[in-house]
């Protein structure tokens, strides 16, 4: 009984595994959370490289994979040279009612320009989605040489 339990969990560890490779069609939400998850999950970054997973949905092949492909460079870009900006603004106002207090505040992710020049591409894949195609893009940046 043991010995069918372990072959049981590796058979389906390894059907899982492959579940991005095996897969040609999104059916449904649930499909395309278990590829975005399996396929942007895979890379991970760490101080001498970052990976950028993109998707791009489009009803044309080659726009689904530019979209992609800029999605994943955005990302990379995000984390290599961004910053936040943060505005905060507090007013009162005294009136015959009492104090009128007013709070605001606006936070934005800046993503400067940053040049991203020899980044590779890890992994590359597109699905038919409906009526469209939705293309995976993952790219490597080495942050340190």
């Amino acid at each position: 009984m043991k010995y069918i339990s372990i072959m049981l969990i590796t058979i389906l560890t390894a059907c899982s595994s492959n579940y991005a490779e095996k897969k040609t069609i999104i059916n449904d939400n649930s499909d395309l959370l278990k590829l975005n998850a399996e396929i942007c999950n895979k890379y991970k970054s760490d101080e001498s490289k970052t990976y950028g997973c993109g998707s791009g949905l489009s009803s044309d092949l080659e726009v689904s994979k530019t979209k992609s492909l800029l999605n994943a460079k955005v990302n990379v870009a995000d984390i290599v040279g961004s910053s936040i900006l943060k505005s905060e603004k507090q007013t009162r106002t005294e009136n015959s009612k009492g104090v009128n207090s007013k709070y605001q505040t606006i936070e934005e992710n800046k993503i400067l320009e940053t040049s991203l020049n020899n980044y590779k591409v890890v992994f590359t894949k597109t699905f038919k989605q409906g009526n469209k195609f939705r293309t995976y893009t993952v790219i490597k940046y080495a942050t340190k040489t």
